[in-house]
């Protein structure tokens, strides 16, 4: 029986089709296998859906996994509740044992001097982030490490999934709270850190890898032409560079 492709979106390294019930996503250069494994491993530990893979070809690239009902939430406000939702499912991720899943996925150091290296967009934003530049962090755990707007689904105001996990890492805390800073702001970040039950990382790092993020998809959507990602940054910027408000506001 013939299924229909139907394109569903693209990222930096991946293409992604839906075809019946089933989302397609071609990677680039992805051990989608490992992939695979590392879904199957986490998802009896979250309290969110993620991807349920129904088959993983290495040799294509392809990773599937059964479609989740909705829609991303970039360039849309989080709904009620999100932040206390969002701070559970992360520390139900965070207290996976690295041990087990440490075959799976990479260690990563997230240096804020690696971050710091190719980053780009206006100066006076840029100086501000080589300026506050945080230590190394310590601690380790199993992230996202690339929770976006555009990764958490929502339908009738719950969150329904978490995708795109070709990122994870065993690595810093901080980056997992880090993009929903930059994406819903302050109040959704305290919420979150609430239900997480503990401060997860040093603000001055979340903050520093939020503002890194921010400038890297703002200058993702001006290259590309995928302007929700530039609004979005800009967006943020209201709360993650307040130095910038607050000289406008001069006479």
């Amino acid at each position: 029986m013939h299924t229909e492709l139907t394109a569903l979106g693209q990222g930096l390294d991946h293409t992604a089709y839906v075809a019946g019930d089933l989302v397609l996503r071609v990677a680039d250069e992805r051990d989608v296998e490992r992939e695979a494994r590392l879904l199957d491993a986490l998802a009896p530990h979250l309290s969110i859906a993620i991807p349920a893979p129904r088959f993983a070809d290495a040799t294509a690239g392809v990773l599937a996994y059964e479609l989740i009902a909705g829609r991303p939430l970039l360039g849309r406000h989080a709904p009620v509740g999100a932040g206390r939702r969002l701070g559970r499912f992360l520390r139900e991720l965070h207290v996976v044992e690295p041990a087990t899943v440490e075959d799976l996925i990479q260690v990563e150091d997230a240096d804020p001097s690696e971050w710091l290296e190719a980053l780009d967009g206006p100066s006076d934003l840029v100086d501000i982030v080589h300026a506050s530049r945080p230590p190394r962090a310590r601690q380790r755990v199993v992230a996202h490490a690339d929770l976006g707007a555009e990764h958490i689904l929502e339908l009738g105001g719950t969150l329904t999934g978490i995708i795109d996990w070709s990122d994870a890492a065993i690595t810093d805390p901080a980056l997992d709270f880090a993009r929903v800073y930059r994406d819903f702001g302050p109040g959704v970040l305290e919420d979150a850190i609430e239900a997480y039950g503990a401060l997860p990382a040093a603000m001055d790092r979340i903050e520093f890898f939020a503002r890194c993020a921010a400038l890297e998809d703002l200058a993702f959507g001006i290259q590309t032409g995928r302007h929700e990602y530039a609004r979005n940054a800009e967006r943020s910027f209201g709360w993650l560079f307040p130095q910038r408000a607050k000289a406008a506001q001069r006479p």
